[in-house]
């Protein structure tokens, strides 16, 4: 898709002019994780910076049945995570 050059309600409008229409739009600029702020692991699924231990593959499983989604840092991450949370609960 071409650079957007603005947005009306649900309409963008590209810079080539076209328009398109969206359901939902959402804008991913980056975090910082404050999951320690929230959720004490005691440092069994998350490290001190608020993202996994583990890294990828197997950054989704932590231990006691505690896993985590979508800090793969990867597009894709999400849905791989929640596939393998799945299949592990299985």
């Amino acid at each position: 898709m071409k650079p957007i050059k603005d947005i009306k309600g649900d309409q963008i409008r590209l810079i080539d002019g076209q328009e398109k229409q969206f359901d939902a739009i959402v804008f991913a600029t980056g975090f910082r994780s404050i999951v320690l702020k929230w959720l004490k692991d005691e440092g069994r699924l998350f490290s001190e910076n608020g993202m996994p231990q583990h890294k990828s593959p197997n950054n989704w499983k932590g231990g006691d049945g505690l896993y985590c989604v979508g800090f793969a840092s990867a597009g894709f991450g999400i849905s791989n995570d929640a596939r393998n949370i799945t299949e592990d609960i299985a």
